[in-house]
């Protein structure tokens, strides 16, 4: 399957998803949280996380303090779903992707990275990363009735998809960010530094994606 394929499909299937939520007057975030109890910051919404069918994605989603030092936050942003791909099967290790952050009305604003200790999984650099973008399941999790958070799922993988070069950006410039901070600082462990939070980052806009995914089809 090409790119362009694959990028049309994805968006056909963000689409999809996008009309289902209005419909159902909800969004991805009211969907992950209850939205009848408080939401509690730092806590991982859901509480088994996403699991993408097991298909060797998972994602949760939470937010922080606004006044928590060092927090790096999106204007507007209410929280962020973090993702994660499976890198090894035995024993399993999981290496964060990316981070997407989502404003109050649970829209997304654009994606990001963020220093290893943030998520301590295993880490692996940009390019083994970006080769997991060319094989993102989003068409595998259809007619997953029992599962409550499909819609979410499904969602957030279309998203991911139609969003790869995007996301290829921030990879690469993490570890552009990492190589030169180590070495103006020899004497530090640069991915433990809790003084570093956000490595980088790049705004969307879901309306521009689709239009870009149109012309690309």
């Amino acid at each position: 399957m090409t790119n362009t394929k694959i990028t049309m499909d994805a968006a056909e299937s963000l689409v999809t998803c996008v009309l289902e939520m209005a419909e159902a007057e909800t969004n991805p975030v009211l969907l992950v949280i209850d939205p009848d109890l408080p939401l509690e910051e730092n806590k991982k919404y859901p509480a088994d996380l996403l699991q993408f069918n097991h298909t060797g994605w998972r994602a949760y989603y939470h937010c922080h303090p606004a006044n928590r030092a060092g927090n790096h936050r999106f204007q507007g942003e209410h929280g962020h779903f973090h993702i994660f791909v499976r890198t090894a099967k035995e024993p399993e290790k999981w290496s964060h992707l990316v981070a997407l952050a989502m404003n109050n009305m649970g829209q997304p604003l654009g994606w990001f990275t963020v220093n290893h200790w943030v998520t301590g999984e295993t880490w692996v650099n940009s390019e083994i990363l970006s080769n997991y973008l060319q094989t993102i399941p989003y068409d595998q999790l259809e007619h997953q009735e029992l599962n409550t958070f499909n819609i979410v799922e499904r969602w957030l993988l279309a998203l991911l998809a139609v969003s790869r070069e995007q996301v290829k950006v921030v990879l690469h410039e993490r570890d552009k960010i990492l190589q030169q901070k180590e070495q103006n600082q020899t004497e530090l462990n640069i991915k433990q530094d809790k003084g570093i939070y956000l490595l980088s980052e790049i705004p969307i806009n879901l309306m521009d994606l689709l239009k870009i995914s149109e012309v690309e089809s």
